[in-house]
C-alpha cells in the first residue's frame, strides 16, 4: 500500500524532523517504561540480598553465641567435677597428703573464669528459659555469699565472681574442702545448672541451623524469583 505524502509528514512533524513524531513519542515512552522497570527489578534484588545478608550475619552471630555457652558450660561442669571429686586420687586427697592446695586454687580461679562467661553467654541470649537459668545460678552464688567468701570469692551485684588471689591461696583445705567439695556446695549445684545450660545451647544451636538452611532455600531456590530475573 502506498502512503500519502501528507500522511507521512503528519506523523513526522511539520518540519519532518522524526525525533518529535508520535511514533518516536511512543518509542521513548516504551524505552523509558523499559528501563524503569529494570531499574526496579534491580533496586527489588538488591534489598532482598541485603536483607538475606543481614539475615546470614544474625544467624552466625547467634550461632557463635550458643557455641560459646555450649563451651562455657561444659567447662563449669568439668572444673566442677574436678573439685566435687572426692575419690583417692582427687585434688583434695592429694592436697591432705602433700599439704600443697596450689592445684584446687588454680582449679576454682579456672572455674570462675568460666562461669562468669557462662553468665555473660545468657545474658546476651535473654531467652525465657536461658534468663531462668541464670536466674537460678545467681541464687546458688548469692545463698552461698558468706561461704564464697571465706575463700577470697566474692559475689559481684550482677552475678559474676571476683577472686580475691591472696586470700584464696591462703585459705586451709578445710574451708576449701567445705566450700568447694560437697554434694550441695557451690561448684555441684552450678554443675547441675550448667548442665541444663550445655543442652540447651546445643539444641539451639541445631534448630538456628535448620532454619538458617531453610530460609536460604525459600528466598534463592523459588523457580523465577531471582535466578530467573535476567533470563
Amino acid at each position: 500500500m502506498r502512503v500519502p505524502r501528507n500522511y507521512m509528514n503528519g506523523l513526522l512533524g511539520a518540519n519532518g524532523n522524526s525525533t518529535t513524531s508520535l511514533l518516536q513519542r511512543a518509542l521513548s515512552r516504551s524505552t523509558r517504561n523499559k528501563k524503569t522497570s529494570r531499574a526496579d527489578l534491580l533496586s527489588s534484588v538488591n534489598n532482598r540480598n541485603n536483607l538475606l545478608t543481614q539475615n546470614v550475619k544474625t544467624a552466625a552471630q547467634t550461632q557463635k553465641l550458643y557455641y560459646n555457652m555450649k563451651y562455657h558450660a561444659g567447662q563449669v561442669i568439668d572444673y566442677a567435677d574436678k573439685l566435687t571429686d572426692k575419690s583417692d586420687n582427687s585434688l583434695f586427697a592429694k592436697a591432705k597428703e602433700s599439704g600443697d592446695t596450689s592445684e584446687i586454687v588454680s582449679n576454682i580461679k579456672s572455674f570462675v573464669a568460666q562461669y562468669n562467661s557462662m553468665l555473660a553467654d545468657l545474658k546476651d541470649s535473654g531467652t525465657r528459659a536461658d534468663t531462668t537459668y541464670l536466674t537460678q545460678l545467681n541464687s546458688i552464688t548469692s545463698l552461698n555469699r558468706t561461704e564464697l567468701a571465706s575463700c577470697g570469692v566474692s559475689r559481684n551485684a550482677d552475678g559474676t565472681l571476683t577472686v580475691d588471689d591472696d586470700k584464696l591461696a591462703s585459705a586451709d583445705i578445710e574451708t576449701l574442702e567445705k566450700v568447694w567439695n560437697g554434694k550441695s556446695g557451690v561448684a555441684a549445684r552450678a554443675s547441675m545448672w550448667a548442665d541444663s545450660v550445655e543442652s540447651s545451647a546445643e539444641r539451639n544451636m541445631t534448630a538456628q541451623a535448620s532454619n538458617s538452611y531453610s530460609n536460604l532455600f525459600k528466598n534463592y531456590g523459588n523457580s523465577g524469583n531471582y535466578f530467573n530475573y535476567f533470563r
